[in-house]
């Protein structure tokens, strides 16, 4: 006797909610998990934490001196030649500004880093710093693409390969650091490879693509990641070693940071003190000594700062529902 429908839907929901879990989110956790305790292994719980805090720094880069223009390009998917294409030129000028951009903000940090007398967190954050690239402006090229599970997934497998050659081989540092870089390499390689046509979906776009339109994407976009951020610390505080886990699962599940996003108050005298106290505490920890955990916690409140920036930046534009596309792995 078969199921009734309504049982086969529930199940076929589930099943396809599954899936997509264990793609999207476990997978990459526990590639992630895997890949920096071989890291450790390798090269040492000191070095760890510093390739750790560099990539946090270069996140925070990509956080304040980006604008998601790729994202908005990838809306007119469905969009005839001459308007896409156009829309392409347009997305590529923004891209190419950010990407100098963030190349003056990562001379600047490893100047400060090194004037610190941190020599070994510099040179990662140097080496950390060519992962920009795969995202701004390359990922241009994967705009009309379903690019999330592919190259998450492209991102964890090569994380995964590189992190275990660094530990075979007995590798240095600056591998490990080499192997960070590459991870956002492999993942738009996947794409570029594997990721099917993204699906049009509502409205066919015809307008011109603009900065203002990018801009308030990005500012939509940072509150939703200063959202799950904050989620993730404090379901780690609150269970431990599964509170990542928890995070993951309630951003795929029930969009839990998009809905947060949109109930963060928008009052900009409290964005501006909270990135001006994690930028401070940010501050602080850099300046007060100089062991790879201090680096770690400015690295983290950096990040922290870095989305609360980029809320503010682009503050006059906001408005935007965030969760018109997912954003990406870090």
């Amino acid at each position: 006797m078969s199921d009734p429908p309504t049982a086969k839907s529930r199940r076929k929901k589930a099943v396809g909610t599954a899936k997509r879990l264990a793609v999207r989110e476990y997978l990459p956790l526990g590639s992630w998990i895997l890949s920096w305790f071989m890291i450790g292994l390798a090269v040492g719980h000191a070095d760890a934490v510093r390739l750790l805090a560099a990539n946090a720094f270069v996140q925070a880069i990509r956080h304040v001196c980006t604008v998601e223009a790729m994202q908005v390009l990838g809306r007119r998917a469905g969009a005839e030649k001459p308007v896409f294409k156009a829309a392409r030129r347009a997305a590529l000028r923004i891209e190419t500004g950010a990407l100098v951009a963030c190349i003056v903000a990562t001379g600047l940090l490893y100047a400060l880093l090194d004037g610190r007398g941190l020599h070994e967190a510099a040179a990662m954050v140097a080496i950390v710093a060519f992962a920009i690239p795969a995202r701004t402006p390359t990922a241009i090229l994967v705009a009309q693409r379903e690019r999330v599970a592919t190259w998450r997934l492209g991102s964890a497998v090569t994380f995964a390969i590189g992190s275990g050659l660094v530990l075979l081989f007995g590798w240095h540092w600056a591998a490990a650091a080499a192997v960070l870089a590459l991870r956002e390499w492999g993942g738009l390689v996947a794409t570029l490879l594997f990721a099917p046509p993204r699906k049009r979906v509502g409205r066919v776009w015809t307008e011109p693509l603009t900065f203002a339109e990018a801009a308030r994407r990005t500012e939509g976009s940072a509150r939703q990641k200063l959202s799950y951020r904050l989620i993730s610390s404090l379901a780690s505080l609150m269970l431990g070693p599964f509170g990542n886990l928890a995070a993951r699962t309630g951003r795929e599940m029930g969009k839990l940071d998009s809905r947060l996003a949109r109930l963060v108050p928008r009052k900009k005298s409290g964005f501006v003190l909270f990135t001006l106290g994690t930028a401070g505490t940010s501050a602080f920890f850099l300046f007060v000594a100089r062991e790879p955990s201090t680096i770690l916690a400015s690295a983290a409140f950096a990040r922290l700062a870095a989305s609360g920036t980029a809320v503010l930046l682009w503050w006059r534009f906001g408005g935007e529902s965030a969760e018109d596309e997912e954003p990406d792995e870090e």
